[in-house]
């Protein structure tokens, strides 16, 4: 089947949106999934608001769009409902914070039509760039903290991250949806669970383009690097008996060592890069890198170190994923857009 095919119809879509007090993003969001270059009656979008406490609601009944409201704290849940109530042939998935390229749809349903075997597919994620991003902004431009399908050489199987990702919605549905106990990371678990337990092939469609916005601020990125070593352990040691799966407790804690090793580094080139700036010699941004490096590292250590005491230093994710989703949010998660 090819879109380009008069002799067939493209594939129903519906996109599902989870929002947690997504006010100021939403809008923008809900926007360029109405602007879709797709058939207009061939797709929905679905946003599911997820006990927000701001004016996202208000802000989302002006779209001509569903609106769901999860009693279940947590995106896994979130998009779980937005699956529920979908009729269509695919579900994708992208967050309040990004915007989508007009093709996104077209070129999600196009992988589809052109491998009919292929159960999942995902695209780029881009940083959105507009001019009054933050240094932080840009660094994270230059250091992408969002990778669909593989992003680490040390990874295991191909993953989609919901910020662009798309199903059938036959197999999600065969397959449980998202793990709603995972409050991170459960778009990779899903990703591995169904190549692991249904041999299902995914596949990466690069021009499928969502543009994230980057973490604005420096606690922002903090607490994303925090909930990036939290969920890498998670993960790990969900799939640690996995066929084929290498990443045990003694990768992480040389990681650790390694990790902690470059801290001083980073900051005495940044203490460095202040006297350079204090002499006219480099940008406020340049002087500024070192210490982001070091704050994302230094999160990313104490993510992992929290990730080790929660699972009984890898031997068990059940205590992990049994505490309380209040906790989790407020310690993973920002109330507001950081």
């Amino acid at each position: 089947m090819s879109l380009q095919d008069g002799h067939h119809e493209p594939p129903t879509i519906s996109v599902v949106v989870p929002v947690y007090n997504g006010e100021r993003t939403i809008a923008a969001c809900i926007e360029s999934l109405l602007a879709q270059d797709y058939p207009a009656d061939r797709y929905d979008v679905i946003v599911v608001e997820n006990g927000s406490t701001d004016a996202t609601s208000e802000v989302v009944g002006r779209y001509p769009v569903g609106i769901l409201h999860s009693a279940v704290r947590g995106p896994a849940a979130a998009r779980n409902l937005g699956v529920g109530q979908s009729k269509a042939d695919i579900v994708a998935f992208t967050d309040a914070d990004c915007i989508a390229h007009p093709r996104w749809l077209v070129e999600l349903a196009r992988a589809y039509a052109d491998e009919p075997e292929v159960g999942g597919v995902g695209g780029a994620i881009l940083a959105y760039v507009h001019e009054e991003r933050t240094n932080v902004e840009r660094f994270l431009d230059e250091h992408p903290p969002l990778i669909n399908w593989v992003s680490s050489a040390g990874q295991y199987l191909p993953h989609l991250l919901t910020a662009n990702a798309s199903y059938r919605r036959s197999l999600l549905i065969s397959a449980g949806g998202f793990d709603a106990t995972c409050l991170a990371a459960s778009d990779v678990a899903l990703s591995w669970r169904l190549q692991i337990d249904l041999g299902t092939r995914l596949m990466y469609a690069p021009k499928a383009v969502i543009y994230h916005h980057h973490r604005a601020t420096r606690a922002g990125l903090a607490r994303m690097y925090r909930r990036t070593g939290f969920v890498e352990v998670l993960l790990d040691t969900m799939f640690q008996h996995a066929p084929g799966y290498t990443r045990a407790r003694m990768y992480h804690l040389q990681r650790l060592v390694g990790q902690c090793s470059r801290l001083p580094i980073y900051l005495g080139a940044a203490a460095m890069r202040r006297l350079r700036l204090a002499r006219g010699k480099i940008t406020p941004y340049e002087a500024e890198v070192p210490f982001l490096a070091f704050l994302r590292e230094s999160s990313n250590i104490r993510g992992k170190v929290e990730g080790l005491l929660a699972t009984r230093l890898m031997i068990d994710a059940s205590p992990a994923l049994s505490l309380e989703a209040g906790r989790m949010i407020g310690r993973l998660f920002s109330p507001q857009k950081e």
